[in-house]
């Protein structure tokens, strides 16, 4: 569909915490070192995975800047607003591009739906404050979703708004954000490492991903093999990722992401925030012995 930047696999960042639970800023070094190493195109901030809403908003922005800090100009960085309301929202944009943000994106507001109007309106305002092209997330988390027709909307309205980030796992709505968007600099990113290939497969330039924080080569693998036009490699790669994504998963939330980042080596510590809760030993045990299995370490 593209060829504008926003293209191949990004990786999302999960807050390091050290033992006293603030932010490690240490580990998002080695981690972004990591990440560069390897290929990956950019790094996303702020993210469900990220913890965002146990944060302060000064941690918040201490997080982007950390992160744009150790990207050093090598890589770009993506932040994203996660908020409830306009205002908070207006004032994270501020400070996220004052960081040096390469991109900012924006979730929809959190908890209570909005009409059609309200959402344009917010996310016109967004768009036309930032200094910096802007995607939307589509986060159902949110407890509700952002029609395809207001993508499209959007895209026909600010060329500054410049991709779209796709968690619905909805293959009908992808198929009709894509028909809604006819720009050939805007660029739709899977949301979720369970949709990659199928948003490839109907023109998507690439994924925000969260495996790819600890198996960077295994997801990079599945784009290049799309991008060379092996697209049977690429779906066998993605089936493979289904499997990583399903021990993974079998910790509590989050906890099989950062129980891994630690056995890499790469944080100090396994925690989260409450009210999460980190995996148990019986439960890492039983994560690395899946993976084990699968041949990944």
């Amino acid at each position: 569909m593209t060829t504008h930047p926003l293209t191949g696999v990004w990786t999302e960042l999960v807050t390091p915490f050290s033992h006293t639970l603030q932010i490690d800023f240490p580990s998002i070094r080695r981690l972004v070192d990591a990440q560069a190493a390897h290929g990956i195109q950019g790094i996303y901030i702020h993210g469900i995975s990220a913890e965002t809403l146990s944060m302060t908003e000064k941690e918040q922005v201490e997080l982007v800047a950390a992160g744009v800090k150790a990207a050093d100009g090598r890589i770009p960085v993506m932040a994203n607003l996660m908020c409830a309301g306009k205002a908070r929202a207006l004032e994270l944009l501020d400070a996220f591009a004052g960081c040096g943000a390469s991109y900012i994106c924006a979730s929809q507001p959190l908890l209570f739906p909005c009409g059609e109007e309200a959402l344009f309106d917010y996310f016109a305002e967004i768009i036309r404050r930032a200094p910096v092209p802007v995607c939307l997330y589509n986060m159902p988390q949110a407890g509700y979703t952002v029609p395809p027709r207001l993508v499209g909307r959007l895209a026909r309205t600010f060329p500054n708004f410049l991709g779209y980030k796709d968690s619905t796992q909805n293959i009908i709505h992808l198929q009709s954000v894509m028909g809604e968007v006819e720009r050939t600099d805007f660029s739709v990113l899977a949301g979720s490492d369970a949709t990659f290939y199928a948003t490839l497969a109907v023109g998507g330039a690439g994924i925000v991903s969260l495996i790819s924080l600890i198996f960077p080569d295994l997801i990079t693998g599945l784009y290049d093999a799309w991008q060379r036009g092996d697209h049977k490699a690429a779906f066998q790669r993605q089936l493979f990722v289904m499997k990583v994504r399903d021990a993974l998963k079998s910790a509590p939330l989050i906890a099989g992401y950062k129980t891994m980042v630690r056995h890499l080596a790469l944080f100090e510590t396994d925690l989260v925030r409450a009210p999460l809760s980190s995996a148990s030993q019986g439960q890492a045990e039983a994560l690395l012995r899946q993976l084990e299995s699968l041949g990944v370490i």
